[in-house]
């Protein structure tokens, strides 16, 4: 249950909050420096959107606690950066950290990963420092100077385009980690297997075209094709409604089924935005950060599978191969 200060006080005949108590020790033990230093750790994206804390494109951030990336609110300690979970009514790991004797006291201060929003631990609710916010402020100020320069000073260096043909060692790969797909019966078209266009559902371009190389990488069709992860199966054993490896089933057997009508795949997009929530949003995401975030969904349900004939590092090992040729 919340332990919010529900104390307050006038001022000028306006009713305020009671400033918390765990955020004054923390100003006093530390005075204003950590939340002055925390502006080179905030990121705006996109420019004029909400901050948050800078991080790698492939990194996902994990509680300490229980690993778990999918809780609705991740907070990273401002006095030890230990990341934990908040996901009331259930339990709470950043409240725990906070209040544990394993650590010093001054934990309860934290900041959300995905908002850049000041959290007491301990209070279990938002606080509002002066310093903090401006720090905040000053991020945004400079992320919109930043993107109103030239156009030909913000411009990344281009790559030039080279065509890609296998060596012997990824020829090898290939062929001993996929097969050919016979056509299927009756079909006339001259066209290959796996011709099939997504549809877009709203700015999805950069979901629909990392999954359009993923169907047609060799070793991940081949992994899906020839029934290594059974949706079906899935389901009924593990009773989960939500499985990032089940929906990416279903979309392979829809490509490959010889249907050329265009295919929406609103399950797998809505059992993504439950795996990663911080990127539920109909705006247009990093194509990158979406590869990597969908492959580490995928990963830790097909690593906690253990019915297949195969062994987990043999799984492992194709899907690794996998995901290395589709990069």
């Amino acid at each position: 249950m919340s332990s919010k200060i529900n104390h307050h006080h006038k001022i000028n005949g306006q009713i305020f909050p009671q400033p918390c108590p765990h955020l004054a020790d923390f100003r006093t033990r530390n005075d204003s420096k950590p939340f002055r230093a925390l502006q080179a750790c905030l990121h705006i994206k996109p420019p004029g959107g909400r901050a948050a804390i800078r991080r790698d494109p492939y990194e996902v951030p994990r509680c300490g606690a229980c690993g778990d990336a999918s809780k609705p609110r991740l907070y990273a300690c401002m006095t030890c950066a230990c990341i934990c979970c908040h996901a009331p009514p259930h339990s709470s790991h950043a409240a725990a950290h906070a209040a544990s004797r394993c650590i010093p006291p001054g934990h309860e201060i934290a900041v959300d990963v995905d908002r850049a929003e000041l959290f007491c631990c301990a209070c279990r609710d938002q606080v509002y420092d002066r310093d903090f916010d401006a720090a905040v402020v000053l991020a945004h100020t400079t992320s919109s100077i930043q993107s109103s320069k030239p156009e030909n000073l913000r411009k990344r260096r281009r790559i030039d385009y080279r065509p890609w043909s296998p060596d012997l060692r990824e020829r090898a790969l290939m062929v001993n980690n996929a097969s050919p797909i016979d056509r299927m019966n009756g079909s006339n078209s001259n066209l290959p297997m796996g011709l099939r266009g997504l549809n877009n559902l709203g700015n999805t371009c950069f979901m629909n075209s990392v999954l359009q190389a993923l169907f047609h990488t060799p070793p991940l069709r081949s992994y899906f094709l020839s029934d290594r992860h059974n949706r079906y199966y899935c389901q009924s054993k593990n009773g989960v409604r939500l499985c990032l490896a089940c929906d990416m089933d279903a979309m392979f057997s829809a490509v490959f089924s010889g249907d050329r009508t265009p295919y929406s795949p609103a399950k797998f997009l809505y059992s993504w935005w439950q795996h990663a929530s911080n990127l539920a949003s109909y705006e247009q995401q990093d194509a990158h950060e979406f590869f990597i975030s969908m492959l580490d969904g995928i990963h830790e349900k097909v690593e906690k599978d253990q019915s297949k004939p195969r062994s987990l590092a043999s799984v492992s090992g194709r899907f690794n191969v996998a995901f290395w040729v589709a990069s």
